[in-house]
């Protein structure tokens, strides 16, 4: 077999080998080993393109001759700007330069000389370039079989640096496959465990029922809904809204919903627990994040109800598919000011009545040709609903109306039915 087909058949082993590496760690060594084969040089480099810095980073060396002890003395990592020395000549022109006699060329660096013992004759480097992209320079240091390299040895080069250029990206995409398989696992657990915030229907003897649910837009949510019981048989529930959505509100929503737990153990009116909430939600949110919150005291034996609101949406009272909006006593989003004032407003959910509170992922669901559900559609969908409950015919009237586009906010119904 002749040396050139001896090398071409090296070629085409290397595309096998680097076909199967998926982890940068593992690819770098062999791109180098099989550089120098394919060139038969005694000395490799390889040098990667920092698109944000702009400069080429030194990641490894490898060097037959002087051996693994002092190659440890050289500094790897350092950056190297474009346009300076061989590589960043490389780099910097985008084509191959075949060095002949390096000790007395300008551009070439003896440092790297000094420190191995490692007398560089020639050097052949070229450009790692994937679909005009430049990923970076090879390097390969003086020739074994001859004084320097030749116009062969630089097309044999520059046919793997093709090789190398698609195992580069194909290793980038992988760790970036990877990244996102650890995000993905990560907001899964934090979606079970914003799960855990979700309360349990409560039961009645009396038929009241209290119902709600709530659809982050993505796997976790800033949308918030509780019911707590109080020592006299009465009830908070509360439905809230944070400013935003994802993790961050995520996070907001979860800080929330303890301060709401602590405040309620006082069994203060909801005006005034708003106000005590809004002092601790400033604590966290300083004005730059907010949430909207209607709370309201509710007692299932009469039906009666006491309620604050803070910038939410009004809740609704459907009876017989007649839809009234409550009064909205003043109250601005918990979060804003350091202070608050929160007025309350007290009435009774009769029998046979339903009282539906909800945030602006419903109202606001979008269709597939950007139109809204809208507050108009909404009161007809509750006023053809039949009989309550009706908080869940609503969710489902929103999922059939975005059908497929993907949601763009959270989605929180909640429900009190007296029958």
């Amino acid at each position: 077999m002749s040396s050139q087909a001896g090398r071409l058949k090296k070629l085409i082993q290397a595309n096998e080998v680097l076909a199967s590496i998926e982890s940068l760690m593992d690819l770098l060594p062999q791109l180098l080993r099989l550089a120098q084969d394919v060139t038969g040089a005694e000395a490799s480099s390889i040098l990667l393109y920092d698109k944000e810095k702009d400069v080429l980073t030194f990641s490894l060396a490898m060097n037959d001759v002087v051996g693994e002890d002092k190659m440890r003395h050289l500094k790897y990592g350092f950056e190297l700007p474009m346009g300076q020395g061989i590589a960043g000549w490389v780099a910097e022109n985008r084509k191959p330069l075949n060095v002949t006699d390096a000790q007395n060329d300008e551009r070439f660096s003896k440092a790297a000389d000094e420190r191995t013992g490692f007398k560089t004759r020639c050097i052949l480097c070229i450009p790692i370039i994937h679909k005009d992209q430049l990923l970076g320079v090879v390097q390969v240091l003086n020739s074994i079989a001859k004084e320097c390299f030749e116009d062969e040895d630089r097309e044999l080069l520059e046919s793997f640096g093709h090789l190398a250029g698609v195992a580069l990206v194909r290793s980038e995409l992988m760790l970036q496959r990877l990244d996102q398989q650890k995000l993905e696992t990560q907001l899964e657990a934090a979606s079970r465990i914003q799960k855990q915030f979700s309360p349990k229907q409560p039961e009645f003897d009396d038929g009241n029922i209290v119902w709600g649910s709530s659809v982050p837009a993505q796997f976790v949510g800033g949308d918030l809904y509780d019911f707590i019981s109080n020592s006299d048989g009465s009830w908070y529930i509360y439905v809230a809204d944070v400013s935003g959505k994802g993790l961050p509100a995520a996070l907001i929503m979860s800080a929330l919903w303890t301060r709401i737990r602590a405040e309620a153990l006082r069994e203060k009116s909801p005006g005034e627990m708003l106000k005590a909430v809004n002092a601790g939600a400033w604590e966290f949110m300083n004005g730059e994040l907010f949430a909207t919150m209607v709370l309201l005291r509710y007692d299932p034996s009469s039906g009666e109800c006491e309620y604050a609101v803070a910038g939410h949406p009004a809740p609704l009272i459907v009876d017989n598919g007649v839809v009234t909006e409550l009064e909205r006593p003043f109250g601005l989003p918990v979060g804003i000011m350091d202070e608050g004032e929160f007025g309350t407003t007290k009435f009774t959910i009769e029998k046979g009545q339903s009282l539906i509170i909800v945030t602006d992922g419903v109202d606001e669901a979008r269709a597939g040709n950007g139109e809204f559900f809208g507050e108009k559609r909404l009161v007809e969908t509750l006023k053809n609903a039949g009989h309550p409950p009706l908080g869940e015919k609503l969710l489902t009237a929103v999922a059939r109306w975005r059908g497929e586009t993907p949601s763009n906010d959270d989605t929180t119904v909640v429900e009190i039915y007296r029958p």
